[in-house]
């Protein structure tokens, strides 16, 4: 069977072949019209037509691959990949739209391997829940300039980009709706990223004895549970969430929709949703750092506001 070339998938689309490879190649200093992206995109599919990313990355030294590099935990009450379906998704559509390629995989914080990093020659990457003690021998295995956005992440280091929810504006927005604070206990997943962890306790403003980092434990869940029931539960996650209304009302629970699936919840449930797709602004730095590594403005903190329906 013959391979498809750039040249047919011109003819296909009406358009030139140099416009195919600019909108393909994701050329940024052609201005393409987005009607045309779209019936190059639109053609290029119905033919199959595959790039040869070997021959275009020795041409052009990128690869336009980006990694998604998840830390995983054994004791994770929730699988990396179902917390971050959603985000997945949107990350790989906002990806495919400015032409490249996403690889997931997943990283043993202890025991880091670095051989898919190292084989693929990433542009860049994401890092969801960076681990401290490893997050410099993930960075330093990328090609040098690569830059590395990470996510739901605190690193003492200002020289890489973080996009986390910003959570001391949202307990305190929290808290004058209506909800004293001495009424409520707060349930969130231990993370691997150990200041992501002390920045929501610290931002939620409660004694200790008020907070739960819940690991796969199920029993201290109940436990925590039952020890609180006179209190309104902040639970941090959808799926979390799931998992605490198993021992509770869910009318007594806010849920703080941190994987963006509200629809996921019981109707009567307050939710705390993201003013904006976690992917969106985290592929807006990676693209920006992508065109120019030292001019991008800064580490992003994305609001979150309580549903008005709750519903």
């Amino acid at each position: 069977m013959k391979k498809t070339t750039l040249r047919d998938v011109a003819k296909e689309a009406g358009v030139s072949v140099a416009t195919v490879s600019y909108v393909l190649n994701n050329v940024s200093k052609q201005t393409i019209p987005e009607e045309t992206r779209q019936r190059v995109f639109t053609a290029a599919g119905k033919l199959k037509y595959v790039q040869n990313l070997t021959a275009k990355a020795l041409s052009s030294g990128k690869t336009n691959v980006l990694g998604v590099l998840f830390v995983n935990s054994a004791s994770s009450n929730i699988p990396k990949l179902l917390k971050y379906g959603a985000f997945l998704h949107s990350l790989e559509r906002i990806g495919h739209d400015k032409g490249y390629h996403l690889l997931v995989a997943q990283i043993d914080p202890l025991q880091p391997n670095y051989e898919i990093i190292l084989e693929r020659k990433l542009d860049g990457a994401f890092l969801i829940d960076a681990v401290e003690q490893s997050f410099h021998s993930i960075s330093s295995n990328l090609q040098y300039g690569s830059p590395l956005v990470i996510v739901d992440s605190m690193i003492s280091d200002t020289l890489f980009r973080k996009v986390n929810p910003d959570w001391d504006t949202l307990f305190r927005k929290f808290y004058l709706s209506g909800t004293e604070r001495q009424s409520c206990a707060l349930i969130y997943e231990q993370t691997s990223n150990m200041l992501f962890n002390q920045n929501i306790q610290s931002a939620s403003g409660l004694d200790e004895s008020c907070i739960l980092a819940a690991s796969d434990n199920g029993d201290e869940l109940k436990g925590f549970i039952e020890r609180h029931a006179d209190k309104h539960l902040l639970v941090v996650n959808e799926f979390l969430a799931l998992q605490v209304m198993k021992y509770c009302s869910p009318d007594s629970v806010t849920v703080i929709c941190t994987s963006e699936c509200p629809e996921f919840l019981p109707e009567q449930t307050r939710k705390v949703l993201l003013s904006r797709s976690k992917a969106e602004v985290a592929f807006e730095l990676m693209s920006e750092l992508l065109q120019s590594p030292f001019s991008s403005s800064g580490d992003q903190s994305i609001e979150m506001q309580l549903s008005e329906n709750h519903g």
